[in-house]
């Protein structure tokens, strides 16, 4: 028996039937899920193989669609991203993230550490199905590929919500128009390294879901809040509204950001890589802050530059300082 991937009349870059599940355009039902391989006499499994055979067959269809998943249209059309090696489908899984299925090699199925994923996403229901290392690199972004990805559907935070989230201490990192998804993952680890309440990441920036962005975060993506595609200047109005106090990082900046003692709730706002912020942000801020230079360098790299106002952030705020609005 052939097995059947996709309604024929379907789209080839949506989520795989799964059955009982529900995706984001349609309701799959069992009688037209996936057909299970047909029976056949296996080779005697290894310890560490028993208890994770393939359960479905991969058709050309569904690498096609993962590889399409490495490209922007193709996670904005299905409302998913993949990711890729045992760090972060371990994360993803330990999330609130849905897992919709995980992909392994032959080989990585017989390292106990997959084997242990790959039994907690069974007990999940996310079907798991075996490729070929030869399939695996194909579809895989990274150039040493481990043998194990996941496809992952996207959240979408809401803006007001995560603004309300907390009446204390809230501090929230925003970004207008970042474009190198290095630097994003990298603020985003800063962030979850200081424990930064939030992310908004403005309109035109580098895509949350991008490949590089989610490797570069190593796993932080699935531990705070990021709001994504946001209007900064409509944002950042309404949390002034809500009592945040807007702080922006401009190399221009009046004060210096070791001699401010931040506000209780309060939004950094860093800028893009070349130009840093924009006029229209910019004029939203209450206080622009500077990084001392001591040096000759031309800039700062903006990932840096997160982790230092943070951790100035934090220091501060234990200080007798005045606060700044």
């Amino acid at each position: 028996m052939k097995p059947q991937g996709f309604n024929k009349n379907s789209r080839e870059s949506g989520i795989p039937p799964v059955a009982g599940k529900k995706f984001r355009h349609a309701t799959i039902p069992p009688s037209v899920a996936r057909y299970p391989r047909q029976e056949a006499i296996p080779p005697t499994p290894t310890r560490h193989q028993q208890q994770i055979a393939p359960e479905n067959a991969v058709t050309r269809a569904d690498l096609k669609r993962l590889r399409e998943l490495n490209k922007k249209k193709g996670r904005d059309e299905t409302d998913t991203f993949v990711v890729d090696g045992v760090r972060l489908v371990k994360e993803a899984l330990q999330s609130r993230f849905a897992l919709l299925e995980c992909y392994h090699t032959e080989e990585a199925a017989t390292d106990p550490a997959v084997t242990s994923l790959l039994e907690i996403a069974r007990e999940r229901a996310c079907p798991i199905l075996q490729i070929s290392a030869r399939e695996m690199e194909s579809v895989s972004d990274t150039v040493n590929a481990q043998g194990l990805l996941a496809v992952v559907r996207q959240q979408h935070p809401v803006l007001n919500d995560v603004l309300r989230a907390t009446s204390g201490d809230s501090v929230i990192v925003a970004l207008d128009v970042i474009g190198d998804p290095g630097n994003l993952g990298s603020i985003i680890r800063s962030a979850d390294w200081f424990g930064v309440q939030a992310v908004l990441l403005g309109r035109q920036s580098v895509d949350l879901y991008n490949p590089k962005v989610i490797r570069s975060t190593m796993g932080s993506v699935f531990h705070l809040p990021i709001v994504h595609d946001v209007d900064l200047l409509a944002a950042l109005s309404h949390a002034r509204e809500l009592g945040y106090t807007i702080y922006g990082a401009d190399t221009e900046g009046e004060t210096h950001f070791d001699k401010v003692r931040f506000a209780q709730r309060s939004i950094i706002i860093l800028g893009n890589e070349a130009w840093g912020l924009s006029d229209a942000v910019r004029k939203l801020t209450d206080v622009r802050v500077a990084i001392r230079r001591y040096g000759s360098a031309e800039s700062l790299n903006v990932g840096v530059a997160c982790g230092i106002l943070l951790s100035g952030l934090h220091r501060k705020m234990d200080e007798h300082l005045p606060v700044m609005r």
